[in-house]
């Protein structure tokens, strides 16, 4: 990894890596949780000078300079500029992506289809052989006994979270999605209870707003199940459990086609934990459908 980190998101891949015991570097358990407290409080940094920022995350100014140091910045200013930054990068994720698939134009159809068959197959592949068994069991579990469920993705990732609210509407009570956000994300927020569960999903390039929910989800007590992309997703620091599916394709965009059978696989071990519950909530459901269909 390049040091200093060149943008926020960088930053916070460092800070996973070193967590994990991927890169070495000799930072004080002060200053290590001054930084934990600053990715996760992004703006607290892009805003306020060094002084308001010590007194924030319990550490001095000068250890705020050494540790920007330390980072490879040459100073706090430098390393402010990446947070002040971080709603201003705009990222060619996606145009770039296009770009490849404009430079193999000769593709058929059919050559492209058996592609992006063979990258489902591989991403779905790779989620099962990294499965944890205990945290699929507790994914499950959460999914069948918490009191509420709500669910949230963001742009592209609200296909995959209406995928999984649908499917899990048909088999138990008490599923919503976390809605508003729209208007606020402390509308969204405020409907939320201690240990009520939240199932987000997000791939990369991971929004903020994504990020931002998971971290202050997190902080309300509440279960957070993280369906997402790579062990560095920054959604993994702020879950109860998550779940690792990748997306890479030749689309476009991110590839949720293994996403989509992992929910089914997801839903149907959901429904087989709930056993009668769901059963019964689905003849209700059978007999609401064929009220409906006898009065239309």
């Amino acid at each position: 990894m390049n040091f200093p980190p060149e943008n926020f998101d960088k930053l916070r891949e460092f800070l996973i890596l070193y967590r994990q015991s991927e890169i070495e570097l000799d930072i004080g358990k002060k200053s290590l949780n001054a930084l934990v407290k600053m990715i996760n409080n992004p703006d607290i940094v892009a805003m306020d000078n060094i002084v308001t920022l010590a007194d924030k995350t319990n550490v001095s100014p000068a250890s705020l300079t050494r540790l920007a140091r330390l980072l490879g910045f040459n100073g706090f200013n430098q390393f402010q500029q990446i947070f002040k930054q971080r709603n201003k990068v705009s990222s060619d994720y996606y145009s770039q992506k296009a770009i490849e698939l404009s430079d193999d134009k000769p593709a058929s159809a059919k050559s492209i289809m058996r592609r992006q068959l063979s990258s489902t197959v591989k991403n779905m592949q790779y989620c099962i052989d990294n499965l944890n068994d205990d945290n699929i069991s507790t994914a499950v579990r959460l999914l069948a006994r918490a009191s509420r469920v709500f669910v949230f993705g963001h742009k592209q990732s609200s296909a995959m979270a209406n995928v999984l609210r649908y499917g899990l509407c048909l088999i138990r009570y008490d599923v919503q999605s976390l809605g508003q956000y729209e208007h606020g994300l402390t509308i969204a927020l405020g409907q939320l209870k201690k240990n009520d569960l939240v199932v987000i999903f997000s791939s990369s390039p991971y929004s903020h707003l994504t990020v931002d929910i998971a971290s202050m989800t997190k902080n309300l007590s509440c279960q957070v199940l993280a369906i997402t992309d790579s062990v560095l997703s920054p959604l993994n620091d702020s879950s109860t459990v998550s779940i690792n599916v990748p997306t890479e394709s030749q689309f476009y965009t991110n590839s949720f086609g293994a996403n989509l059978i992992f929910v089914e696989s997801l839903l149907s071990l959901t429904a087989m934990e709930l056993g009668d519950t769901a059963i019964n909530k689905l003849k209700a459901h059978e007999a609401l459908m064929t009220k409906v269909n006898a009065n239309s």
